[in-house]
């Protein structure tokens, strides 16, 4: 990669937020590392996550993609806003291209405007808990996301996301050394389920009818999960996550009032 087609990125905490700022050319051969950089800190869990435009030339205006695709992808598991902010950037085709990009990312002209619509996200609840390593973490997690599910009145969904941390809460302590911490977010009819630790090895999922000592492996995850996946984090450890539709209200009350009929 030349010098004229390098990217530099600079990253600081605002308050709650993190900031990213690259400097450089966005092109084809640089987009991935800045993608790579936007996931890991999203998947940190901050406020937010917010990307200084000012410094940087598109090499082809689709190259800005790059950001819509990023907040895509970690909608669903991580709830955390990606903002951007132009700044005073003179480039007309990032400022014309980012207009576009608005219809589905924020986009403000400075970062004071972008810090402050950090005080009206979206509609979401959350609940985390710390869990030690320990071999009891795992029902220590179980009765976290019963009481959690009744909290939020997402029953209907309870004894599947107990099989998932379970599993997902066992796999981190079997495989790391240190603590964990569960993450339990519901947001737009859709729970999500997190177990971050310090460990940077992914988890596999075993080809049907391996076996082992305990567990049914990530097989159940997968079957019983709307989606799931992982995502490495800043600090060199990763975030293991899944996803579960609840039905939408209409369709539980009318589920409820046909049962209450004995329809």
């Amino acid at each position: 990669m030349s010098r004229r087609d390098s990217l530099l990125i600079g990253v600081r905490t605002v308050g709650q937020a993190v900031v990213v700022s690259p400097s450089g050319v966005l092109a084809v051969a640089t987009a991935p590392q800045l993608r790579t950089v936007l996931i890991k800190h999203l998947a940190d869990q901050p406020a937010a996550v917010i990307v200084m435009l000012k410094n940087i030339v598109l090499a082809k205006a689709y190259t800005l993609s790059v950001f819509t695709s990023v907040a895509r992808q970690t909608a669903d598991w991580t709830g955390v806003p990606l903002i951007l902010v132009t700044g005073e950037n003179h480039d007309r085709e990032l400022q014309l291209h980012s207009e576009l990009v608005a219809r589905f990312i924020p986009v403000f002209g400075d970062l004071a405007s972008a810090l402050a619509s950090m005080h009206d996200p979206p509609a979401r609840q959350l609940n985390r808990l710390r869990l030690p390593h320990d071999p009891h973490s795992a029902g220590f997690a179980r009765r976290f996301v019963e009481a959690t599910c009744e909290l939020w009145h997402c029953e209907e969904v309870a004894e599947d996301a107990v099989a998932i941390v379970s599993e997902l809460v066992s796999n981190a302590v079997r495989h790391t050394d240190g603590d964990a911490e569960l993450r339990l977010e519901l947001r737009r009819q859709l729970l999500t389920i997190a177990v971050s630790d310090a460990s940077s090895i992914q988890p596999i999922r075993r080809p049907p009818g391996f076996a082992r000592e305990s567990g049914m492996g990530l097989g159940i995850v997968t079957t019983l999960a709307t989606a799931w996946g992982s995502n490495p984090t800043s600090t060199g450890g990763k975030i293991v996550w899944a996803t579960i539709r609840l039905r939408p209200p209409n369709a539980r009350a009318a589920i409820n009032n046909s049962w209450r009929n004995g329809q």
